[in-house]
């Protein structure tokens, strides 16, 4: 586990490097990794996973998916708000959907 106040490392696996080149938004994941440590500094964990829709079959997504201490967010729904602001601000319109943001408090 990395030490208090700092962020794992994210690298990106085989298959989230294949789905992001095949729809295009392979040069997207440095900035929105970097963005999304500067919008949760005191992530606890943060992994970017390829996962599937439950309800949805065949419907894909990049999930940047942060563990951040309860304490140093208290206001989830600002934000994520702040999160999507970022991925608006470095993904075109129309990919925005392949990106997903997971947040989950972390007890500290």
């Amino acid at each position: 586990m990395p030490a208090m106040g700092t962020v794992a490392t994210a690298p990106f696996s085989p298959g989230v490097l294949d789905f992001a080149v095949r729809n295009k938004v392979d040069l997207l994941l440095e900035p929105l990794l970097a963005a999304t440590r500067q919008v949760f500094p005191t992530a606890r964990d943060l992994r970017v996973l390829l996962e599937s829709d439950p309800e949805i079959r065949d419907d894909w997504h990049i999930v940047f998916d942060v563990g951040a201490p309860e304490s140093d967010i208290p206001d989830y729904l600002e934000v994520q708000h702040r999160w999507v602001d970022e991925l608006f601000r470095i993904c075109p319109a129309t990919s925005v959907c392949i990106l997903r943001l997971a947040l989950s408090p972390v007890t500290t």
